[in-house]
């Protein structure tokens, strides 16, 4: 399974938000001049996640974006989601109707494909932000001259 560029972009903008944005609103533009993702396109991500509830916006000249949750509640598969939908390698993992050879009843790979979803799943509900700007953090501390 390959996730989409906007699901691997909302992540690292939103992990922006998670290590740098601690002291209030973020402005789209600085996540762009941070991440090199265009501001374009980080405004539609954005607004997807805000749809989703993972963040808010701060209107004004002082304004931007913050995480909606506490970082422990915003996990890397709820970003996923709102951004790309259902986590599936194959379709029919999702909506069985969706069923390549119309065999679902007999589908010998089907079992499987569930398992590698549910494992994807458990991955990404598993990481949270605040575990991810952990992370982030310790390994650029690592990096310091």
């Amino acid at each position: 399974m390959k996730l989409s560029t906007r699901s691997r972009y909302a992540l690292e903008g939103m992990l922006y938000l998670a290590a740098f944005g601690q002291g209030g609103p973020v402005p789209v533009k600085e996540i762009s001049e941070a991440t090199g993702i265009s501001t374009a396109y980080l405004e539609q991500i954005f607004f997807l996640l805000k749809k989703a509830g993972l963040v808010v916006t701060i209107r004004g000249s002082r304004g931007g974006f913050l995480p909606a949750k506490p970082l422990s509640d915003i996990t890397a598969g709820m970003v996923v989601r709102a951004i790309d939908g259902a986590i599936c390698p194959v379709r029919c993992v999702a909506d069985p109707s969706l069923c390549a050879s119309n065999r679902i009843a007999v589908c010998a790979t089907r079992p499987l494909w569930i398992r590698v979803a549910n494992a994807i799943s458990d991955t990404l509900d598993g990481m949270t932000l605040e575990s991810l700007k952990n992370g982030f953090l310790a390994e650029r501390e690592v990096q310091k001259p």
